[in-house]
């Protein structure tokens, strides 16, 4: 009897858990399916490129390699490939042939890697191919070559393909190369770190072109920023970058005015071509950290910041690094990049709890497609989903971009059929949030518009 009335308490207490996360009835017959084609049948925004101009590309770029050119090389590395071998299969001088042979072996032990599925993925839903391999990569490169040779091929894959209304693009600091090919589809963020990550005075001479009386002081560095950004702003951005996670912490003190001064003089007074340790330069590299954020809350301009994996000192880029910037700036929008990898559950906390922090799975799924859902699951009960941005492609070149939407997507639509099967979500929340996380959360963070 004992035996009997223990297991009736466990399965009590089974189903009590079980019901504690049901909120909704559950969900008419079907709802799997009506839910996945209304995800993958919507319009959405590409929080997130790096897209190259295709008339730049040289004809012997055009081949299997340009669809592992970007990430995956990463992989190759860590795989065992050396750097000078990397360089050579992205090279212009080896046949197709000779590029596939120096590869195979790296492509073999990391074929696995979101990275290269993103490749796979891409060859075969845009090109046919359904596996990458030494039979394989000669067709490949043909359809790719030959795709390239129409002039629409970009606007095919993301406004016809990948059903992209607004695609918002990385663009580093010099915008007379910017690729614009439509205005209505393309918008624009900064990157203002080469103001930031100081450490000589040949750095500081390159920024000199926005102060033209010289950088002589940290004044005249300020002055230079501002005239920067105000250029910037003449040129539509909508959004401010730092990525400067790859190159140092993210911990920014806010420093006295004294002490940038006392390090800008260590810069100044050293050899141009040596860098000053970091150390000794960052009061200078906080202080103007600090003075961007201004800029940036002038401007009502959001920052995005990235956070997550860096291929260096992985602590650094912590986004609980960030909270002082978050409170000395309330005011200010902060877009923390690439679910901050793999720091999930930090990311969770300030986002639920600092009314101007958003997320963006830009770069996520690539990663890992098994902790994007686990991210989304958690942070459909722990942020408001008005602050989740759920896809942005983070590509070089348009063809993985493709790939990497359909996993968005498919990931997306997994997350919310598995809230509505518990009851967390009804069927009209999860199409609700669909369209939040996809599109409308971009639309009105960013403000965008036709």
């Amino acid at each position: 009897m004992k035996r009997v009335a223990l297991l009736s308490m466990v399965a009590f207490w089974c189903v009590m858990t079980a019901a504690q996360v049901q909120v909704k009835p559950m969900p008419k017959s079907g709802y799997e399916q009506r839910i996945r084609n209304y995800v993958n049948g919507m319009k959405i925004v590409d929080t997130h490129e790096h897209l190259q101009d295709p008339k730049g590309f040289t004809e012997p770029m055009l081949d299997f390699t340009l669809m592992v050119r970007h990430y995956s090389g990463a992989d190759y590395y860590s795989a065992g490939m050396s750097p000078k071998d990397i360089d050579l299969l992205f090279s212009d001088t080896l046949s197709i042939d000779a590029k596939w042979k120096l590869l195979e072996p790296y492509w073999d032990l990391s074929f696995n890697t979101g990275f290269n599925r993103v490749a796979q993925l891409s060859a075969y839903k845009l090109f046919g191919v359904e596996d990458i391999n030494a039979q394989t990569v000669g067709v490949l490169s043909e359809r790719l070559k030959k795709a390239y040779q129409q002039p629409d091929w970009y606007d095919q894959v993301l406004k016809e393909k990948c059903n992209i209304e607004f695609v918002i693009q990385d663009w580093p600091f010099d915008w007379d190369n910017r690729f614009n090919e439509d205005p209505g589809t393309y918008k624009y963020i900064w990157r203002l770190d080469r103001f930031i990550l100081i450490r000589s005075s040949a750095q500081i001479k390159e920024l000199e072109k926005w102060n033209p009386g010289g950088i002589r002081t940290v004044d005249d560095l300020v002055s230079a920023l501002k005239s920067a950004f105000d250029s910037a702003v003449k040129e539509g951005i909508i959004a401010v970058k730092s990525y400067m996670a790859y190159s140092r912490t993210l911990v920014y003190d806010k420093v006295r005015k004294e002490e940038a001064d006392y390090a800008f003089s260590k810069i100044m007074n050293a050899p141009a071509d040596q860098p000053v340790p970091f150390e000794e330069m960052k009061p200078l590299q906080d202080y103007m950290m600090y003075r961007m954020l201004d800029l940036a809350r002038a401007n009502h301009l959001p920052v995005e910041i990235h956070t997550g994996l860096n291929g260096g000192i992985i602590e650094h880029a912590n986004p609980t690094h960030l909270t002082n910037l978050f409170m000395e700036y309330p005011d200010v929008n902060f877009i923390l990049f690439h679910g901050s990898y793999p720091y999930l559950g930090q990311l969770s906390n300030v986002a639920k709890f600092f009314p101007n922090v958003f997320i963006d799975m830009c770069w996520v799924y690539m990663i890992s497609p098994s902790y994007a859902e686990r991210a989304l699951q958690e942070w459909l009960e722990t942020v408001p989903a008005g602050k989740i941005m759920a896809f942005g492609g983070d590509f070089l070149y348009v063809d993985d971009v493709y790939g990497h939407m359909l996993m968005a997507r498919e990931t997306v639509a997994n997350v919310l059929i598995d809230k509505v099967k518990t009851g967390y979500f009804s069927e009209d929340e999860a199409i609700r949030i669909a369209r939040m996380l996809l599109h409308d959360n971009a639309v009105r963070i960013f403000g965008l518009k036709k």
